[in-house]
């Protein structure tokens, strides 16, 4: 039974596209009694920026991350504790809300400006693999022929693909039929 349900699972695995990403990184800043370090990042959106307080007073972060001139988000962090994680403050770069470009976290001590730093958001780009942008092929074919090339070529792709399936099908039926076999014996 161990070995069907194994080739279940092999099959499946053949049977889905496999697909490629990050995660989602961390990025920490440490919050000394006269200086922040790093005093900058450059992040990928769906990161996370995380604040850790070392000091025994409380800092309270403000930033605009709309960019409409007002702070929209805030964290307090408590006096350095480590016991607990309420000396720290965490911001996660959504993509749904974090556009690309620069953006300026103030820290306040003691409700005073205290430090700002510069965090430039990247956007999180996943390209699909092909040609670059701007290559052609067969450059002396006219409008119409390219037209064409492209509909031939997408056929092929289609093809091709059902080909794949057809071959990880086979090989997942296979797999089970020998399962099957080997356990009747």
């Amino acid at each position: 039974m161990r070995i069907k349900a194994l080739a279940i699972l092999i099959s499946i695995t053949f049977i889905f596209p496999i697909v490629a990403a990050h995660g989602a990184n961390e990025f920490a800043f440490i919050m000394r009694s006269k200086s922040i370090q790093p005093n900058g990042a450059e992040v990928l959106q769906n990161d996370s920026l995380v604040f850790y307080n070392v000091v025994s007073y409380n800092r309270t972060i403000l930033v605009d991350s709309t960019k409409d001139g007002q702070h929209d988000l805030q964290c307090t962090t408590l006096s350095s504790n480590t016991s607990s994680v309420k000396d720290e403050c965490e911001f996660w770069l959504n993509p749904d809300e974090w556009n690309p470009g620069t953006y300026q976290f103030d820290i306040f001590s003691n409700g005073s400006l205290w430090q700002t730093i510069e965090v430039i958001v990247i956007l999180d780009e996943h390209e699909e693999a092909g040609p670059p942008q701007g290559y052609t092929f067969n450059l002396g074919n006219d409008v119409t022929q390219e037209g064409e090339n492209n509909n031939k070529l997408e056929k092929k792709n289609t093809s091709e693909r059902y080909l794949l399936y057809l071959a990880a099908f086979s090989a997942s039926l296979g797999m089970v039929l020998t399962a099957r076999r080997f356990s009747n014996e």
